[in-house]
């Protein structure tokens, strides 16, 4: 698939002239889209194709579809919108944080932040990582079935609260988990009424209580000094300089670590959770990434340097991206008019691209419902037909800036449960397939763990 040319601003089309359609009067299609995202996408892109409009939240879409879209979106036009417009829904959640800062204070920010999540400080978290999930899973061959949405969940964010803001204890993690529960479930929601018995003021009650405990926490640790020796992402992000010598701001570390801990529990638990789904229902995979694994330890222990050298675990991990990416669709406000597939997209419109769709296209990926590591491996190597063919974790200027922590983290955690398991899962994969609405099916994830010799 090629790169379109540009045309002239005679000969495009205009926005009105995009198929789709803007629904009821005053609402638009924004119920049908709340009510159900994925099948919202799915429905619209069969009837409409790769590029379509609607009316939602009182805002103009265009959804962009493929890989030449993502290119567009995320890189060549990034600087034709805004990342911070397009989740403006999401900062009643995450504040101020990196995802809602545009130009250079994003560009600074996240070079301050960069080494919390590469180099030494990645290396230094695989000890952590290791450890907790080996306590967490011990008991679970003991268990009838085991949930695996709960359970990753849990895991996760006893892993991103140790690591992210040094939260050691049982009971803050509990009370955590709560308020982080309540704190994204009622964001989301359509109805924004900030009173106490609402979803939303519950969610709002919620971050109060985070914002406080945060502050609580730092109060401690510069109490405590020695923040160049912290070895978590509070402490790093505390200690922080950047070129001109300035610190980050209390509520900018308090954004950025609620935003964190958020995307470092929530995003990878759910892919967490198919990847051992789909493990469960493809036991062939889990053999030969238990044999890759002896080959390459023999009988030595999990260190960094192994990670890499485990190529069908990286395509795993590749797979899962693609049948269910961290995120479906990526918002942006369009600040400048653009250009696609002969349209003009004018600015104060909104525009949506979607990796979901993308990792399913046929002409991308050969049977994209089916469960295929092999896909990424050579000869085949499906995913470099299109150096934006696979974006789940976004690309450009504003892609996941957690992508290696992620990546450490899923690959230890299956690790973990591949040398101490093998396990079968309900339901059945046949009967959900294709599985094109993950979300919907994801909480009745359930395996049942067996001891390996």
């Amino acid at each position: 698939m090629t790169a379109q040319a540009p045309q002239s601003s005679r000969s495009l089309k205009s926005p009105e002239e995009i198929p789709g359609s803007y629904g009821l009067p005053l609402i638009g299609e924004t119920i049908e889209l709340f009510r159900d995202e994925e099948l919202f996408y799915w429905r619209h892109f069969h009837k409409y194709g790769s590029i379509f409009k609607t009316r939602a939240m009182g805002k103009n879409f265009a959804f962009l579809i493929g890989p030449e879209a993502n290119r567009l979106v995320m890189m060549e036009q990034a600087d034709h919108v805004s990342t911070t417009l397009g989740w403006e829904f999401l900062r009643p959640v995450f504040g101020n944080g990196l995802l809602f800062m545009e130009g250079e204070k994003h560009r600074a920010t996240r070079r301050l932040m960069y080494p919390a999540f590469h180099g030494r400080a990645i290396a230094s978290y695989f000890d952590t990582i290791q450890s907790v999930a080996q306590d967490f899973v011990q008991d679970w061959a003991t268990r009838e079935t085991v949930n695996l949405l709960t359970e990753f969940r849990r895991l996760t964010l006893v892993i991103a609260c140790r690591l992210f803001i040094g939260t050691q204890t049982a009971s803050e993690v509990g009370q955590t988990s709560q308020w982080f529960s309540q704190l994204v479930k009622g964001g989301l929601s359509i109805l924004r009424l900030d009173i106490p018995w609402t979803p939303y003021g519950r969610s709002q009650h919620a971050r109060q209580k985070l914002t406080e405990f945060m502050r609580s926490v730092i109060a401690e640790r510069q109490r405590q000094g020695n923040l160049q020796e912290s070895r978590d992402v509070l402490g790093l992000l505390l200690a922080a300089v950047d070129e001109d010598g300035n610190h980050l701001s209390e509520s900018e570390v308090i954004d950025h670590a609620l935003f964190m801990l958020v995307a470092g529990h929530e995003t990878t638990s759910n892919l967490l959770s198919w990847l051992v789904y789909e493990l469960g229902a493809h036991p062939e995979w889990q053999s030969r990434l238990r044999s890759e694994q002896d080959a390459i330890l023999k009988d030595a222990p999990l260190d960094m340097t192994h990670l890499k050298q485990l190529s069908h675990l990286t395509n795993v991990l590749k797979e899962g991206e693609r049948l269910y990416p961290p995120v479906y669709g990526m918002p942006r406000g369009v600040v400048k008019d653009i250009e696609y597939a002969g349209y003009r997209i004018p600015a104060g419109w909104y525009v949506d691209v979607s990796p979901m769709l993308t990792h399913r296209l046929p002409e991308l990926y050969a049977e994209p419902d089916r469960f295929d590591p092999d896909r990424f491996a050579p000869p085949r190597e499906e995913d470099k037909q299109h150096p934006f063919a696979l974006v789940g974790f976004g690309s450009g200027p504003h892609g996941c800036l957690g992508f290696e922590f992620a990546q450490m983290e899923m690959r230890v955690i299956l690790l973990t449960l591949l040398r101490q398991y093998s396990w079968t899962v309900t339901p059945e994969r046949e009967s959900i397939a294709p599985m094109r609405q993950p979300s919907k099916l994801m909480k009745n994830l359930q395996a049942r763990f067996t001891l390996v010799n």
